[in-house]
């Protein structure tokens, strides 16, 4: 699918392979980190200066926190043919809502496969294709999520395990293809800790409106008093709970419908390390050891690395507004031009200073029904003011038919938390 827009960055770039047309090309498992970034910045990577591939503050994370990657070869991504045909169908029948910001007419693939250079709304409509795209699939299930608390100077500080389930209600593209339900609900949500016991039995269960102008609604279980309470949607904002790096918006790299923001502007079109072939992420073999998480590196400072390898992606930078009771300041996002799914965030404070860095790990998945999609496997939350990290992995479990409407209910969150 094609999109079409133009960056100064690709400009720049574009000036620079000139001056890089005799450069050395980069083998295939180099490890970028401080003593080889200045080095390795006059090569290049798939023919790319790697200068270019770095944005500033990955760069700075390089040079300043022991950050490091491995680097690779970029490889082609094949996902199922029935989600570009939903696209190719339902595309046309589309309508971005000027006023209200939102989308009107999807039925299920890509809203706006086609991003139009110079249009102030593109930001908005990259957005939605990554909240519509679902390439996740329209039954989501991490029956076993790792979770690391990390303290970059120190090390593993503490295990949690979480459960995750979603169910898509709209759009869905598949064997269990259409809608479920009176199509006013776009997903059900079910999260819950199961590990360690003074916190296991903490969850929700949330339910997202297709009417974006609408919050989610959403009820917690308190495992003290072993009942389920409703509470207001507006805590998308608000710290996950348990002592991790994470605000609920920050699940999925940025989980929130861009109209719930005052702005989310697109800056341009650019290339980018990205992990977008992830391998096998845990070993439940060695559960609550730093080795159960295959891919990351959990045993030398600082603790946050990872084993897979980054690849050149092409992807869509954004830059999001925070509304003023917002933690946050400022949000950039880099969206994969190609298949839609944000790779990092970095994340700045009221000050404009640089406070979080968010990177998900993906890769192609097939699920239970033979649906060819994209999707994370493990990631991580950096707060670099704090120097402490939320590190995450998990086999992803995609379109099974036990998660469904009638499996993902606020019953079931007491059932399921309340064990």
């Amino acid at each position: 699918m094609k999109t079409a827009i133009r960056h100064p960055l690709a400009l720049l770039a574009g000036l620079l392979l000139g001056s890089f047309a005799h450069a050395a090309e980069i083998p295939a498992g180099t490890v970028l980190n401080k003593a080889s970034i200045d080095k390795l910045l006059t090569e290049t990577l798939d023919g790319k200066p790697l200068k270019s591939l770095l944005t500033e503050r990955v760069e700075w994370m390089v040079r300043n926190q022991g950050f490091a990657m491995k680097l690779a070869n970029a490889r082609p991504i094949e996902v199922d043919a029935r989600w570009k045909e939903a696209t190719k169908r339902n595309a046309p029948q589309v309508k971005f809502e000027t006023a209200t910001r939102t989308v009107s007419g999807w039925k299920g693939g890509l809203p706006f496969p086609v991003i139009e250079a110079g249009d102030p709304t593109a930001g908005d409509k990259v957005a939605w294709n990554a909240r519509y795209g679902l390439l996740e699939g329209y039954a989501q299930d991490e029956p076993y999520v790792a979770v690391y608390l990390v303290d970059l100077d120190k090390g593993v500080e503490r295990v949690q395990n979480w459960a995750y389930k979603r169910v898509i209600m709209n759009g869905r593209v598949g064997a269990e293809a259409g809608t479920l339900g009176d199509g006013s609900v776009l997903a059900k949500t079910l999260v819950f800790l199961t590990y360690p016991q003074d916190i296991r039995g903490i969850g929700s269960f949330s339910l997202r409106h297709l009417d974006a102008s609408k919050v989610d609604d959403k009820w917690v279980y308190i495992n003290q008093f072993r009942r389920t309470k409703r509470v207001s949607g507006g805590g998308w904002m608000d710290p996950l709970g348990g002592g991790v790096d994470i605000l609920q918006e920050d699940l999925n790299v940025w989980d929130t419908p861009p109209n719930w923001y005052p702005s989310v502007k697109l800056k341009g079109k650019r290339w980018v390390l990205a992990v977008a072939h992830a391998g096998k992420p845990v070993d439940e073999s060695k559960k609550r050891t730093p080795a159960e998480l295959l891919q990351s590196d959990l045993e030398q400072p600082p603790y946050i690395n990872s084993r897979n390898a980054w690849e050149p992606r092409e992807v869509y930078e954004l830059e999001v507004t925070p509304a003023t009771e917002h933690p946050y300041g400022k949000r950039v996002v880099y969206v994969d031009a190609e298949l839609f799914q944000a790779y990092h965030s970095e994340i700045y404070d009221k000050k404009g200073e640089f406070w979080k860095f968010i990177s998900y790990e993906r890769a192609p998945v097939v699920g239970k029904d033979g649906f060819k999609g994209f999707s994370a496997l493990q990631g991580r939350f950096i707060d670099v003011k704090r120097r402490h990290a939320t590190v995450f992995a998990s086999d992803w479990v995609m379109n099974d038919p036990k998660i469904n409407d009638k499996t993902i209910t606020a019953e079931a969150l007491e059932r399921e938390a309340g064990k």
